[in-house]
């Protein structure tokens, strides 16, 4: 019985690091043959407004146990489906908010998630899941 590369949910900003006063970068995710992924994200504060972009990589660096050298590589914006327009950036604002953020098709090395702060404050949170088409 053959099974699928499935990477089980993990959270790659956590509330004690996802201050929304300023800009955040999430942890970088190795995709590993993975060709389905999905982002969660959730926030509350007191009117957050901001962006939220996907980020991909082919040319990181990694330690000797496997993981992505922070600030290497380049990475550049995926263009996301947002109601039926491709944008490389979702608007963020409200007091609270949740949404997933789902890319079915990719042959990038690696992702990140980014928020781009523009005013109020608040915490992010957001966590990573994928899988084999």
């Amino acid at each position: 019985m053959s099974t699928r590369t499935v990477f089980r949910p993990a959270v790659v900003i956590p509330a004690t690091s996802g201050n929304m006063a300023a800009n955040i970068l999430s942890l970088p995710t190795l995709l590993n043959s993975l060709t389905k992924i999905n982002y969660s994200v959730s926030w509350v504060g007191t009117s957050p407004v901001g962006t939220i972009s996907v980020q991909a990589s082919n040319d990181y660096s990694l330690t000797a146990n496997g993981g992505i050298i922070a600030g290497t590589g380049t990475w550049d914006l995926l263009p996301l489906d947002v109601s039926g327009s491709l944008l490389t950036a979702i608007p963020i604002s409200g007091n609270s908010g949740q949404g997933m953020i789902d890319i079915s098709s990719l042959a990038a090395g690696a992702v990140q998630l980014i928020y781009m702060f523009t005013s109020g404050t608040g915490t992010l949170t957001a966590t990573f899941c994928g899988k084999v088409a």
